[in-house]
């Protein structure tokens, strides 16, 4: 079961959850002042110049701007919320060296399979006008629904966050309804239904050691 179990892991609605990720990277990357703000509305509307200005001044797919993107990403989204999530109940009988190690692996996971879609993605679609509003779901926790242009019509975008200590970040994305954390918790609870956490977190880092294989991590 091991053997099936492995190839699902970015299987199951690829297409969907890259264009969750290309949607959602977006918020870390789009500059400093957004840290400190306190509408998160205004962390999503911040803009993209931060992003061009990236990519200009490194316009090869380089290491060093990988880990600038990186040190970007790391800094706004709630990766081991994004985890635990996805995990599940499971999370909690977890230690904290192997509940840190799976955020760890799933995080750099999720970065070096979407990045360079989402580079493609920012590069095309700059221009294009987005409009934004907000609702709160309880205290300290938010939706910013971002509409975009898209080539077959609108596209619809919200953007979870909540308050963690002091600013506001990202622990899950949805494209039309589709939830990017959804999506990772059917995965990993099919395969955790017949394979060890300990597996799953060997699936993951074989994924990540075949995609370093090429030297983009």
């Amino acid at each position: 079961m091991l053997f099936v179990a492995r190839s699902q892991i970015g299987f199951i609605g690829e297409r969907l959850i890259s264009r969750m990720l290309i949607s959602a990277v977006c918020i870390c990357l789009w500059g400093s002042q957004a840290i400190a703000a306190t509408n998160p509305q205004e962390v999503v509307k911040t803009g993209t110049d931060q992003v061009l200005k990236i990519l200009k001044q490194d316009p090869q797919n380089t290491r060093v701007r990988r880990e600038q993107i990186q040190d970007v990403v790391d800094g706004y989204f709630d990766f081991e919320s994004i985890a635990r999530l996805a995990v599940g109940p499971q999370w909690k009988s977890l230690g904290p060296e192997k509940q840190q190690e799976f955020t760890h692996d799933f995080s750099k996971l999720l970065f070096n399979t979407y990045i360079e879609k989402y580079i493609e993605n920012i590069q095309k679609h700059a221009k294009e006008e987005i409009t934004y509003n907000h609702r709160s779901i309880y205290q300290d926790y938010v939706v910013v629904t971002a509409i975009a242009g898209d080539h077959g019509g609108p596209v619809s975008l919200d953007y979870y966050l909540h308050l963690k200590d002091g600013n506001w970040k990202v622990y899950d994305v949805a494209v039309e309804g589709m939830s990017l954390v959804a999506n990772y918790r059917s995965q990993f609870h099919s395969i955790l239904a017949n394979s060890s956490f300990d597996d799953l977190s060997m699936m993951l880092r074989q994924k990540i050691a075949k995609m370093c294989g090429s030297n983009r991590c």
